[in-house]
């Protein structure tokens, strides 16, 4: 795998960093109501863990149905999978609203984990691990799980700066006068993403 593969899992790691439904934006949130600064990095090896196991979940899944149905009707069910998934986050504006505030690491992960899997994280992946002829095994042990750990590892740097930043020297009020709606953003790269599959 070459290293544009590799740019390609490190500039979605630093995407979903920056996200603040990814995480941060969580973590800040606890580490304001706890006072600690300690807090924002023990709140993110959770996140990162529930994160990465919604990736990893995605892509066994996408290559296990890879390795019984033929390339071109696999290329075909994913592509639509993604568009069809980003057309649905395009339509569908809710969020998971369950967690409580006081939560333990456990919590963060799961959340973390139903966050990914709902903003379809794991599908935003599938055009970087596009491939023909490689068992899935074989495939994973030699590329998989190294750019998934690349991929959390950017993700995770990316979303403590941030959360640190903001708990730091501005706090909440910024998103109350100024936010970036990545609901919309995701959607449309899970529906360029889809694309990509299609036709290249």
């Amino acid at each position: 795998m070459d290293h544009f593969h590799y740019g390609f899992f490190i500039l979605l790691g630093l995407y979903h960093g920056v996200n603040p439904g990814m995480g941060w934006l969580f973590s800040v949130a606890i580490a304001m109501q706890r006072e600690s600064t300690k807090t924002i990095f023990v709140s993110h090896l959770p996140i990162a863990i529930g994160h990465l196991l919604s990736l990893i979940a995605t892509i066994v899944i996408y290559y296990l149905i890879s390795d019984i149905i033929t390339p071109k009707v696999s290329k075909v069910f994913f592509s639509l999978l993604l568009i069809g998934f980003g057309v649905y986050k395009l339509i569908d504006r809710s969020h998971f609203t369950w967690t409580k505030m006081n939560v333990n690491n456990y919590d963060l992960a799961l959340w973390s984990f139903l966050m990914a899997s709902s903003h379809g994280a794991g599908l935003m992946l599938i055009p970087g691990f596009n491939y023909e002829g490689d068992h899935m095994i074989h495939h994973l042990e030699h590329f998989g799980f190294l750019a998934l750990g690349v991929h959390t590892l950017a993700m995770l740097i990316t979303s403590i700066i941030l959360a640190f930043t903001v708990y730091k020297l501005i706090g909440l009020r910024i998103l109350r006068s100024s936010w970036i709606n990545f609901d919309y953003i995701w959607s449309f790269v899970l529906i360029i993403g889809g694309l990509f599959i299609f036709f290249v």
